[in-house]
Formats: C-alpha cells, structure tokens, sequence
C-alpha cells in the first residue's frame, strides 16, 4: 500500500511538474504572442510613417515645381513685356525718323520756293531793267 501511495504521489508529482511545464509554456506563448502583435503595431506604424515621409517629400516636390513654374511664367511676362517695350521703343524710332525726314523735305520745298521766288524777283527786275534800257533807247 505505501508503494502505491509513493507510486501515486510520484504521478501527482510528475502530473503537478508537467501541468507547470504547460502552464510556463502557455504562459510564453503568450508573451511571444503579445511580442509578436507588438511588432506587427510597429511594422504598421513605421509602414505609416514612410507613407508620411513619401507623401510630404512629395508635396513639397510638387510645391517647388509649382514655385519653378511660377517663375518662369513672371519670366516669361517679363520678356514679353520688354518685347514689346523694344518694338514700342523701335515704333518711336521710326516715327521720329519719319518725322525727322518729313521736316528735311518741308524745309528743302521751303528753299526750293525761296529760291524761286528769288530767280522770279530777279526776273522781273532784269526784264525791268531791260524795259527801262528800250525805254531810254
């Protein structure tokens, strides 16, 4: 009978040891299930956060384009407006010659007329002169 009892307290033994055994592995299983959800947070979290990063590096790509873009369009304002401040400025320079050539003609006619009227004037006073020779003759 005590061999018995020592036999069953050995199995109880071993049964409590291994119940204790399961018990520990349950128990790392647990936290190795907790790690593992854990690093799962982190992998989404970090996947998130790259996702941030590319779409704000992003952003701010497309903000320097627009900013490029706005540049060269107040460039190319300004070039069109010193296009057309040249061609005004050559439009004037025309003109002015223009003018320029109109006040040299005006004033070459003004003599061509004051010469005529000279020749004219010498004219008559040579035909005077000859009237007044035949008179006296």
């Amino acid at each position: 009978q005590q061999r018995l009892e020592a036999q069953r307290a050995e199995q109880l033994r071993l049964e409590a040891e291994r119940a204790e055994q399961l018990r520990l592995e349950a128990e790392r299983a647990e936290q190795l299930r907790l790690e593992a959800q854990r690093a799962e947070q982190l992998r989404l979290e970090a996947e998130r956060a790259e996702k941030q990063r590319l779409e704000a590096q992003r952003a701010e790509q497309l903000r320097l384009e627009a900013e490029r873009a706005e540049q060269l369009r107040l460039e190319a304002e300004r070039a069109e407006q010193q296009r057309l401040e040249a061609q005004r400025t050559e439009q004037l320079r025309l003109e002015a010659e223009r003018a320029e050539q109109l006040r040299l003609e005006a004033e070459r006619a003004e003599q061509e007329r004051l010469e005529a009227e000279r020749a004219e004037q010498q004219r008559l006073e040579a035909q005077r002169a000859e009237q007044l020779r035949l008179e006296a003759e």
